[in-house]
């Protein structure tokens, strides 16, 4: 079994995910007065109007959404979010004062490693099928039960937190906000599927079945033909037609043009894969 599969490798990248995006949050966001993505940049909103405990903000404003969210989630994640809300609660508030040991005065800077400490902390933990709760839990939601992708759902979500930022912070500070969020949907993302992509492969050559069987050695998984016809010149051909993880592209390359040299080779990403031996995304 995969280590990162096992619950110790899972809790191992939850905590991990919980560091990072306290230390995005308190030692870049918050010190220039940029709001985070999703119910963290609420209770900083908050925090600014009325002075709140951050940690005890969010466990409170957490306990609609979680009772809300539980019909759509399955009960892994619903539990482990729960224990990973007190820990990134507990995180942020010993994190509160961080800004005092990273001294960076350039905005453009604070919301550029911001945004990126945050989305990956965000992604490793969605990666380990959890979420620290919050907003998180609402993406993860409407990931499994509509299908709409999370870097879309922050993207939305998060549009309305800017909107108040703006009006409290200024436009300029709404603006820098934004590129943050950007910046932390893009890399929910890449760090969400890390380890975990595919590439489509499709292939016409004369030494398909070689080619072929080189392919299924090196993945441990099947390869199917297919049936062609060139439109001008009505030659029909097989076409091979195979999904590979990236770390394997470099490889297969190697294989393809040790046999055909002039190959035609067409290599493209895949949002997501089940079946055939692949590990299902469940976010």
């Amino acid at each position: 079994m995969d280590f990162l599969d096992s619950k110790v490798g899972k809790q191992i990248l939850i905590i991990i995910g919980i560091i990072i995006c306290a230390i995005g949050i308190n030692g870049f966001l918050a010190p220039a007065d940029l709001l985070s993505s999703g119910l963290a940049g609420i209770v900083v909103i908050l925090n600014k109007l009325f002075g709140v405990n951050q940690g005890l903000v969010i466990i409170l404003m957490n306990i609609p959404i979680f009772i809300i969210c539980r019909k759509y989630v399955d009960k892994e994640f619903f539990f482990t979010s729960i224990i990973n809300m007190f820990i990134y609660s507990f995180a942020l508030g010993i994190t509160e004062n961080l800004y005092l040991y990273i001294k960076i005065n350039d905005i453009m800077m604070q919301s550029i490693f911001g945004g990126i400490l945050v989305g990956v902390g965000v992604g490793l933990i969605f990666k380990a099928n959890s979420s620290v709760g919050g907003l998180d839990i609402v993406m993860a939601a409407l990931k499994i039960k509509y299908d709409i992708s999370i870097k879309n759902a922050s993207i939305v979500i998060n549009f309305f937190i800017i909107c108040v930022g703006g009006v409290l912070f200024g436009g300029v500070k709404s603006m820098y906000t934004l590129i943050s969020m950007y910046l932390t949907s893009i890399f929910i993302e890449k760090a969400k599927d890390l380890f975990n992509q595919q590439k489509l492969i499709l292939l016409i050559s004369e030494k398909y079945q070689n080619i072929a069987n080189g392919i299924m050695s090196l993945t441990g998984k099947g390869v199917t033909l297919l049936e062609a016809e060139g439109a001008y010149s009505q030659n029909k051909r097989k076409v091979i037609y195979c999904v590979v993880s990236t770390t394997q592209i470099a490889k297969v390359k190697e294989i393809i043009y040790k046999e055909d040299k002039n190959a035609f080779v067409s290599i493209n990403n895949l949002d997501e894969v089940k079946g055939g031996g692949f590990k299902e995304k469940k976010l």
